[in-house]
């Protein structure tokens, strides 16, 4: 019993973690929220592999939007 409810807090831990990526990458979490989302990416290789995937295609979005309105730089 104990291990299913190990695994059900990791799951809604890992959720509240992917969903604050997006603040993450615009530093709009609160100093709270940035340790935990920092303690959970150090030791979760399912959610490190969510923010690289997320950020890479932040980056694909803006190279891809500059060179829409000619700023490529």
């Amino acid at each position: 019993m104990t291990t299913i409810s190990a695994v059900r807090i990791d799951q809604q831990e890992c959720r509240s973690t992917r969903a604050a990526i997006p603040g993450y990458l615009d530093r709009r979490l609160e100093p709270r929220s940035l340790r935990r989302f920092e303690t959970h990416i150090d030791r979760c290789p399912g959610c490190i592999r969510a923010f690289i995937d997320v950020r890479q295609v932040a980056w694909a979005r803006r190279t891809t939007s500059g060179r829409r309105l000619g700023q490529v730089g």
